[in-house]
């Protein structure tokens, strides 16, 4: 490895458009691989030594984005385009807000802030990804795979609402057929 393919590697993230879909693909991925280490670890090795530490950075990652997606960030962070704060608050509650009444049972969207609805409508992501894991791992057990694509559909739809190009949450048939199974 060159010395210029070393330092490339380090440098820092150039400020994410949430407006542009691949980024917003990005950044959800990285939040979702932080929590789904952190609810592997909780469930599988509560006991392991780092467990704490990725436990405080899951939340930390979490905290993060919904700064982020809060408008909060500077620029050198976040394209300011306009779309973080309340637009994209208003975007997930009307977008997603089925989806935040699901998971939080009896909750009244007028009531919750912007950061409060953005928070909620992340938790749904994860909520979902932890599903479409489950998914994959009984699929695993059973010499089986859910198919990359799949994933990649299941990011794209997620993405395409957090970045406001769609204001409906589409995913892959196969995965609400899962994910109704789990809500009974």
């Amino acid at each position: 490895m060159t010395q210029s393919e070393r330092d490339s590697q380090y440098t820092p993230h150039v400020a994410i458009d949430l407006r542009d879909q691949n980024s917003m693909f990005l950044a959800l991925e990285e939040l979702g691989i932080a929590q789904m280490q952190d609810a592997w670890i909780q469930k599988n090795q509560p006991d392991h030594e780092d467990a704490q530490v990725v436990h405080e950075q899951a939340v930390e990652f979490m905290d993060d984005m919904v700064h982020i997606l809060s408008g909060h960030a500077d620029e050198s962070r976040v394209v300011a385009n306009g779309w973080a704060g309340e637009k994209l608050s208003a975007h997930v509650k009307a977008s997603l807000g089925d989806e935040i009444k699901r998971l939080h049972r009896g909750i009244d969207l007028d009531a919750l802030d912007m950061e409060a609805l953005i928070r909620a409508g992340l938790e749904c992501y994860v909520n979902d990804l932890k599903l479409l894991t489950e998914r994959d791992q009984l699929e695993k057990m059973m010499g089986r795979e859910v198919p990359a694509q799949e994933y990649i559909d299941f990011m794209v739809g997620w993405s395409a609402v957090f970045a406001g190009i769609k204001t409906e949450l589409k995913l892959p048939q196969t995965f609400f057929i899962w994910k109704a199974s789990k809500l009974r």
